[in-house]
């Protein structure tokens, strides 16, 4: 799905997103996640917008950052999208404190 935005756009509207994910679990144990409405939202949400601008980065800028599952991220976004209520807490809470670090180092210095 090409983008008339550039990688380097869609790049840093995902460490927006990152970031934002990570204000909105900071602090935060799985419990409280999951009694908070709000931060189980915005977060779904801002994962959403990370799966979003991952299928708009080109093939090659992706092809480039190995051992990045954009695919999964993609899934997710369409998951969200389309059947948010099949995305537990848990769910979120894991993808929000561990895969999104991980995402965050390894698209750091693109």
């Amino acid at each position: 799905m090409p983008s008339e935005r550039s990688d380097a756009v869609l790049l840093n509207e995902i460490r927006d997103s990152i970031r934002l994910v990570g204000d909105y679990v900071d602090g935060l144990d799985l419990a409280t996640f999951d009694a908070s409405l709000l931060q189980r939202d915005a977060t779904a949400y801002r994962l959403l917008l990370i799966g979003e601008a991952a299928a708009r980065l080109s093939p090659e800028l992706k092809a480039s950052l190995t051992g990045i599952d954009w695919r999964g991220m993609i899934s997710l976004r369409h998951r969200l999208a389309h059947d948010y209520g099949s995305a537990s807490s848990l769910i979120l809470w894991t993808i929000a404190t561990v895969e999104v670090p991980e995402l965050s180092t390894a698209i750091e210095g693109h």
